[in-house]
């Protein structure tokens, strides 16, 4: 049985969320055959199956399964015959606080940086509007003010990558010897930019670049599928 993928798109067919890259990495590490639906922002009506308001969003069978870590549990549970995305009960517990610090790490300042160039690359039925007032309010600055931190925000994600940058110098990948879930959580992070922003995030010496080069070259080159801004984060 196929399964169906709820996942967000921009204009110009742009799948840039963090959280669905995390999800369509993991599905294709377990080798599992999946239809893509594209979502924008404000289309609750596509995804009120669900109870979300917001993807990714996945449909198997009968189950539906929202959050890029709780799908990527149930995929391990459900698939327990496919390669797995996190090694036993203590595998799964070091990778949900990689989880975590992706989510508060390294998203946040990202994100800061990039709410105006997700406004200017929202899907053209998404409401400009509505989701320049909800950022705003929610952030209590103006989208420009925002974005006119990008240097401190690239500055305050270069430090909060330090463990990564420490670890990919001991090993090739975040897991270890070969990629898995914590290394899908931290790339769908990174690719975020890359299919949003022309400005850089990631400077060309830093060790992580190349780990997330050879990120992209996974699965037949799945993280280049889709219209790019940039080759790098």
């Amino acid at each position: 049985m196929t399964l169906v993928l709820y996942q967000l798109i921009g204009k110009d067919h742009r799948h840039y969320s963090g959280p669905c890259w995390r999800v369509r990495m993991a599905l294709a590490h377990k080798a599992l055959d999946v239809r893509c639906v594209d979502f924008h922002h404000g289309d609750v009506e596509k995804i009120a199956f669900s109870g979300q308001t917001k993807v990714p969003v996945l449909v198997d069978g009968d189950r539906v399964v929202s959050d890029s870590w709780a799908i990527a549990c149930y995929l391990d549970d459900a698939y327990p015959d496919r390669p797995v995305l996190m090694e036993g009960p203590h595998g799964r517990a070091l990778t949900r606080m990689i989880n975590f610090w992706a989510d508060t790490q390294l998203d946040q300042p990202i994100v800061r940086s990039s709410f105006l160039d997700i406004l200017h690359n929202l899907h053209p039925d998404a409401d400009p509007v509505a989701f320049r007032a909800s950022r705003e309010t929610r952030m209590g600055k103006t989208l420009e003010a925002l974005q006119a931190d990008h240097t401190a925000n690239v500055a305050e994600l270069a430090r909060n990558l330090l463990p990564v940058r420490t670890l990919l110098l001991k090993q090739p990948w975040i897991n270890g010897a070969a990629p898995a879930y914590a290394d899908y959580i931290v790339f769908g992070s990174l690719q975020f930019p890359r299919c949003l922003i022309g400005r850089r995030f990631v400077a060309d010496d830093d060790p992580v670049l190349e780990w997330f080069r050879r990120m992209t070259t996974l699965f037949n080159g799945l993280a280049n599928s889709g219209p790019l801004f940039s080759e790098s984060p």
